[in-house]
């Protein structure tokens, strides 16, 4: 499926990196929204002047330090022990986008066995300014970022992380810094973190509007019934609508897709309901009074993230705006799922 439509945030975050490095970048959204799929696309258009490295950690088991480090950099076709001399064999014809940062294996090895993540700042750094000093702006991107929250090396290895991406930006400006993640309460952690206080920006990819919902289907030879069945059903969530997409494509009745996806999407929910109501009785009550206001309600204003709110976050079943203190379900079929689970329930 080709890219479609994000002009808006594709221009936005061109525009963002183009100016002198000075903030971390978090890209967030619901899950689905398209945030992996605009980043790649933002890296494809931009100016060959620039060298995007691109770490994915979601592709990834990442359950100790060594293994984060070998998903960081990428050695498998570099074995040059004069360092001095890789990175100006690095400057020849250096890709325009790349995933882990380049590097010896023998230094690689020197690094994991002697366990020092200042080590390996340091000669991230020093890749980034034998790139600098050379024309070139490299960017760091990390996507899904949260998946090595809880990771320890000498302390947690993400307060390091952030040390060392504020170096890069407010301190160096010596690199762009770009974090995506769907974890919404980990967004609210970074948010509330006074180390990042001013050190941040925040940009929000959400789902499609209904005019873009619209306009992708109509490109894709939907009738104007289909369309009001997919939005009332799937809204605009990218995911869903490529779904829906193949699915007609594959010559599947619309409506009948979009029926059976909210059926099973209930049937997901009920069962994570079913398991709360056996582990914690209290909080099992206190998510169905949550999920009672989307009864009235598309979305609202939450005053702290009680347990019920996180339970329900981590489930991927809401979704917190930290820039304006919305909850909102994941998307309209999480919403339409939750009304047919509280009939159950409620009943």
């Amino acid at each position: 499926m080709e890219f479609f439509n994000r002009k808006k945030e594709l221009e936005d975050l061109k525009k963002l990196l183009s100016f002198e490095p000075n903030l971390i970048y978090f890209i967030y959204g619901p899950i689905n929204s398209g945030k992996t799929t605009l980043i790649n696309e933002v890296i494809k258009d931009l100016d060959d002047e620039y060298v995007a490295f691109y770490i994915d950690l979601r592709a990834h088991f990442i359950s100790k330090y060594d293994e984060f480090i070998r998903v960081l950099f990428d050695a498998s076709s570099y074995d040059n022990k004069n360092i001095k001399k890789f990175l100006k064999d690095l400057l020849i014809d250096v890709p325009h986008s790349l995933g882990g940062i380049p590097i010896p294996k023998t230094l690689l090895n020197e690094l994991l066995n002697e366990n020092k993540s200042e080590d390996v700042f340091k000669y991230v750094i020093d890749v980034f300014e034998n790139l600098k000093n050379n024309g070139k702006k490299p960017i760091l991107i990390i996507d899904e970022l949260q998946v090595i929250e809880d990771l320890k090396i000498n302390g947690y290895l993400i307060y390091k992380l952030f040390n060392f991406f504020i170096s890069l930006t407010k301190q160096r400006h010596l690199s762009h810094v770009v974090v995506l993640t769907s974890d919404s309460l980990f967004i609210n952690k970074v948010y509330n973190d006074a180390m990042l206080q001013d050190r941040c920006k925040y940009y929000l990819v959400d789902d499609f509007d209904y005019e873009t919902t619209k306009e992708f289907l109509i490109k894709n030879n939907f009738s104007p019934e289909e369309i009001e069945t997919v939005w009332n059903y799937l809204g605009g969530k990218p995911i869903k609508l490529i779904d829906v997409v193949q699915e007609k494509s594959l010559g599947n009745d619309v409506d009948e897709y979009c029926k059976s996806s909210l059926i099973f999407r209930a049937r997901q929910i009920k069962d994570e309901l079913y398991k709360l109501k056996r582990e914690d009785e209290i909080l099992f009550k206190n998510v169905l009074g949550l999920f009672g206001k989307y009864k009235h309600f598309d979305s609202f204003i939450y005053e702290e993230l009680t347990d019920d709110i996180v339970w329900a976050v981590k489930k991927n079943i809401l979704f917190v705006n930290i820039k304006t203190g919305e909850l909102k379900p994941q998307g309209k079929l999480e919403l339409l799922a939750i009304n047919e689970v509280l009939k159950d329930f409620m009943a």
